[in-house]
């Protein structure tokens, strides 16, 4: 996704690797982006205290709404994915050429 906005492999890695260090992203992304982390690995925590928090840093209901909905639907694709065997060759090759157009 991060590709189809324009971002390289290599800068997609690097805020990987330091999102809160990372130049490349504002400060409101970096909160999603720890957000939909969350959302993947420790669920059961999130709260009425973790989106009020979000909130109080300039994340709107609409911002926190679409990072739990779009990390919710890939972690559930790719379980899919995983659950059913299904190959994901080629799909770096598919957000490049969606990256050039």
């Amino acid at each position: 996704m991060a590709m189809a906005q324009g971002f390289t492999r290599e800068q997609v890695q690097s805020i990987l690797n330091d999102i809160d260090g990372s130049s490349l992203i504002d400060a409101k992304t970096k909160l999603l982006l720890h957000l939909s982390e969350k959302v993947t690995r420790e669920s059961f925590k999130i709260h009425e205290g973790t989106i009020q928090e979000l909130r109080d840093q300039s994340c709107s209901v609409e911002d926190i709404f679409e990072a739990i909905a779009v990390a919710s639907l890939f972690n559930y694709m790719d379980r899919m994915a995983d659950s059913l065997g299904a190959p994901v060759e080629g799909f770096q090759d598919m957000m490049e050429q969606m990256q050039d157009q």
